[in-house]
């Protein structure tokens, strides 16, 4: 292969290189701003909370707290939709591009073969029995259900999912303990009392 088209090659290469690096920071950058959200959603519920402002029907007074874990809800979805089905899969076109520039030119330079190493190494196997718990609990990616490694679609899940859960677990604990009020008592009290 003559020094010029080597030349061309490697620049081709470096430059699908640091588009797989560009759209990989977008992804790190959605996360980051996930977790914040996550926790300024605790705040604005501890904030709720503690202001006691409601709605009131009749008898029936139901704090504005309550509503604030489902917008987390609806967030965690607009957030997991962006970073797997939008960024990732761009990440995912540049990888599989990066892997047929260094297939083809493997044999003559196979200093190339980053995109196809970052591969491989990706996977994991989950070796502690809590971490296999919450990904079979919440993984549902083709590839961990066949072979039990977590590849990144599997990565995204195990990231988004069990904060949704959480989310939700808080919205009902919320609305039974205090979230709504029947007759100065709160519905979990109001349903014993019931029962009762």
């Amino acid at each position: 292969m003559k020094s010029e088209r080597r030349e061309e090659i490697v620049e081709v290469w470096k430059t699908i290189v640091e588009v797989q690096k560009h759209f990989n920071d977008i992804e790190m950058r959605i996360r980051s701003l996930f977790i914040t959200m996550v926790l300024a959603v605790a705040a604005a519920q501890g904030f709720l909370m503690d202001k006691g402002l409601s709605i009131k029907f009749g008898d029936t007074k139901i704090l504005y707290a309550t509503f604030i874990p489902l917008l987390g809800v609806i967030a965690t979805f607009l957030f997991y939709f962006m970073d797997r089905y939008w960024y990732h899969r761009l990440l995912i076109g540049a990888v599989k591009h990066g892997i047929k520039i260094e297939e083809k030119y493997a044999a003559e330079m196979p200093e190339l073969g980053l995109s196809a190493s970052i591969g491989e190494a990706s996977p994991i196997k989950l070796k502690r029995w809590i971490t296999r718990l919450l990904a079979t609990l919440f993984v549902q990616d083709a590839k961990f259900i066949e072979t039990g490694e977590l590849h990144s679609d599997g990565k995204i899940e195990l990231f988004y999912k069990p904060v949704v859960t959480l989310f939700v677990c808080v919205f009902f604990l919320t609305v039974l303990f205090g979230g709504v009020i029947i007759d100065g008592s709160s519905l979990a009290k109001a349903i014993i009392t019931c029962l009762i």
